[in-house]
Order: structure tokens, then sequence, then C-alpha cells
């Protein structure tokens, strides 16, 4: 048997956000990859993390993870991430630490106590993305609009094949970038029937998980800049996708220019599901993407244990 624990991340309350499985792998557990894609897809949730825990003599700051979703392990995730980290410092061995560093198959990722808090007066964490920013040629796929089929002239602001912008947070995420015009069109948007593939010939390297990500700009004032947006990966919708709300705030951030830029993102409001998502960041000259730090909070809601 197995410990677990599930979060709701990217809120500060119970059964909002987006919900987060956490599977405990004690130093004498070996499961295979076949048994921990079996445990992620019995979840059902968008993301299952595998936390392999260290000794009792084990003081370092650096915990292993392993990220599934219900088909297969991914090296990076936004809301895994947090709600690991915020689950972590939570914990007695780690509650005195202000960085906790998640092993992750993207790399090493630092996780920050954060100074702010939400409503619940719960810690809320900052990590810096372990990105491989890459803007991609436009997709002039029409099947991305046209398969939405409550769409209204005017809904977009890509007229259809005149492309829409596709980018990779890391070598394996990539998302597509739909902007629409307002908030009514975003909620008359709906899932595909199956899934897009990143191919090696529309992404090269940084073929694999591809998916929809469709946002409106609600305002933007002294580099701040608020957004609603919801995630479609084929049949399913995500209430928060961390490595998509990245992915676009550097994009954005890209388009707008040097310095420094804040992102409020509200997803997941059209499931029921609420979720607040923060990015910082920072564009260099030519528009080089220098820095991207994600934010949010996470709390817990369930303990239980799994049989393998």
């Amino acid at each position: 048997m197995l410990r677990y624990t599930t979060l709701d991340v990217f809120t500060d309350t119970p059964f909002l956000g987006n919900p987060l499985a956490i599977v405990h792998l004690p130093p004498t557990a070996s499961l295979s990859q076949s048994q921990k894609q079996t445990i992620a897809r019995e979840f059902n949730f968008t993301e299952t993390v595998f936390l392999h825990e260290s000794s009792d003599t084990d003081t370092s700051n650096s915990v292993s993870i392993d990220i599934f979703t219900t088909t297969q392990e991914i090296p990076f995730a936004g809301h895994p991430t947090i709600g690991t980290g915020s689950y972590l410092f939570s914990q007695p061995t780690h509650a005195s630490k202000d960085t906790i560093v998640l092993k992750t198959k993207a790399g090493d990722i630092p996780v920050l106590r954060s100074p702010s808090t939400g409503n619940s007066g719960r810690t809320r964490v900052t990590l810096q993305v372990p990105a491989d920013f890459k803007i991609h040629p436009p997709l002039s796929d029409t099947c991305i609009l046209s398969l939405q089929s409550l769409a209204q002239p005017g809904d977009f602001t890509c007229a259809p094949g005149t492309g829409i912008p596709v980018a990779s947070i890391v070598k394996g995420m990539t998302f597509v970038l739909l902007q629409v015009t307002s908030l009514d069109a975003l909620g008359r948007l709906h899932t595909y029937p199956a899934h897009f593939k990143g191919t090696r010939d529309l992404l090269g390297e940084w073929e694999g998980l591809m998916a929809v990500y469709a946002f409106l700009v609600e305002s933007e004032e002294d580099r701040v800049v608020k957004l609603r947006t919801r995630m479609f990966h084929g049949p399913l919708e995500d209430p928060a996708t961390g490595s998509a709300a990245s992915e676009l705030s550097a994009y954005l951030a890209s388009q707008r220019g040097e310095g420094k830029w804040g992102f409020e993102i509200v997803q997941g409001v059209e499931m029921g599901r609420r979720s607040d998502i923060g990015v910082e960041v920072e564009v260099g000259e030519g528009g080089v993407v220098k820095r991207i730090v994600l934010g949010g909070g996470a709390v817990e809601v369930m303990h239980g244990q799994v049989s393998v």
C-alpha cells in the first residue's frame, strides 16, 4: 500500500482550482512505468505526481518527482510543481525551509516560499520555470477554428487560414494560443473530439504533447496584463495549466518588448473550478525571454492509500 494526498492547486479554497494527486514512494518502493501510468489513470486527474521520499537521515532540500498525465509521463507541468512545493512546505521536515528543489525530467526546479499569502493565510509558492521557450511557425490548420461548432463571426482575433500562434515552454510541451474577442466567445468554446499531435514535422525536437490554450486579454495597465483562459487537450478541459500560462505569458511578453511583465490569469471558471495563476516574465533585448516565474497556492483535500 502506498500513501497518497490530493490537493487543489492554484486556489486557497477546497474543491476549486486544479486537483492533483501526490503518491508517496518510500525508498524501498519500486514502481514500473506501467504501474505509475495505471495509478495515474485511476486517479483520472490531469496530472499525478510520484514523490520519491528520502530516508530519515537525508537533510537535503532536493526531492525527486515524476509527473504523469492519464496517458503519458511529461517532463514538466505547472500545477504539479506548484502543488508539490506547497505540500512539502506544509510538512514538518520542510516547514522551516524557504527553498525546496524539485528534481524533474525537465531539470532541477527551485521552489520558493512566497512572502505573500492568500485570503486563507496559507503560504503560496513561486518557482522559476525550466523553460526552453520556442515560438514555432503559425498553425494554418483551420480545424482548430472549424471544430468549434458554437463559434460566431468575430469570436477570434485571427481569421481562418491566417495562422494561429504556436509555442513550446519546454521540449514536449506545446500549446496553440487561440485568442478570443470576448468572455461570451470564451464561454462558447468546447473540447475537441481528439488530441492534436505535435509531430516532428510540425515542431522539430519540441514534438510531444500539444493542446489548445484559449485566452482573452481583459485589461493591461502598468505592465500587468489580466487574462481569462481555458485549456483543451482533445476531449479534456483543464481547470488550471501552469505550463500553458507560463508559455502564453512568455509569448505575450516577448511581443510587448524588453523589461519585466506581470500576468494575472484566471482559468477554470467555466468548469466551476476557478483557478488563480500568477506569472512574471523578464524579456531581454530583441524580445528574448530571459526568465519566467510561476506562482500560486494549494490546499489539501484528501488522504488515503492506494494498493499496488
